[in-house]
């Protein structure tokens, strides 16, 4: 029997997803982040998964969502950017409240997520060498690329963006795991994209992947394809990320 339980870590809100017989025992921590205009609830079929490896999940929504909704800014990508930002101002907080606990199991630390949460786990892996493992499902690596991306539709859409959306956004250069994928350092990280994703490019992505996966650094990276796959997690997914943190963490 799985324990289901919302609370609060300091002003975010969460969910807990353990076994309710191990809820008070030491085990590897799963922190995994929901996608744009989601929330935490809608990935705990994935968290029920990941809890049934015995493995204790943290939902956290990310700001302006969920719990936290706010109105999106008309500013394309900007509460998007801020969102994430938001998710990695918070990660420390998250951990060091369950290692203050003493409910990491031998500091091992996963992260996932999909779509902004998957762009969340990538950046996170630039910055915390204390990741264990992490997965990137449907979400680019290539941060400025994304942007660039979004500020060439804004012009060629005629919507309004300031002249100076790159720097005020700049702090993104420092989490591009695209420019800094030595900071993998031979974690195991497993991608999955979809070719026909229609919001996330699949190209940003597989370039990544097929540029670094030779280097020592990313000995242990994974990428599966996932053919003709729009932006959409299916169960079977589901299992193949659950497995992929069983090995690992466990």
């Amino acid at each position: 029997m799985l324990s289901v339980k919302q609370q609060l870590i300091q002003d975010v809100p969460t969910i807990e997803v353990v076994d309710a017989s191990l809820i008070d025992r030491p085990l590897p921590l799963v922190i995994f982040y929901h996608g744009w205009r989601s929330q935490k609830d809608l990935v705990l079929t994935q968290a029920r998964k990941l809890a049934n490896k015995r493995l204790r999940v943290v939902l956290p929504d990310a700001m302006n969502h969920g719990d936290r909704q706010e109105p999106v800014s008309s500013l394309p990508s900007f509460t998007f950017w801020n969102s994430i930002q938001g998710n990695l101002a918070e990660f420390d907080l998250l951990v060091s409240t369950y290692r203050d606990r003493g409910l990491i199991l031998d500091g091992k630390i996963g992260v996932g997520g999909y779509s902004m949460g998957g762009m969340t786990t990538g950046a996170l892996l630039t910055q915390h060498p204390e990741i264990t493992a992490a997965t990137i499902i449907m979400g680019t690596p290539n941060l400025n690329a994304y942007a660039q991306l979004v500020r060439d539709y804004a012009a060629e859409h005629h919507v309004y963006l300031p002249t100076s959306m790159a720097a005020l956004t700049s702090w993104i250069d420092h989490f591009d795991l695209n420019r800094h994928p030595e900071k993998i350092a031979n974690r195991p990280v497993l991608f999955w994209h979809g070719t026909a994703d229609e919001r996330i490019p699949y190209e940003q992505s597989r370039d990544f992947f097929d540029r670094v996966h030779t280097a020592p650094y990313a000995s242990q990276v994974a990428f599966i394809t996932g053919y003709q796959a729009k932006h959409l997690v299916k169960i079977p997914l589901m299992n193949k990320i659950a497995n992929f943190f069983d090995y690992y963490l466990n």
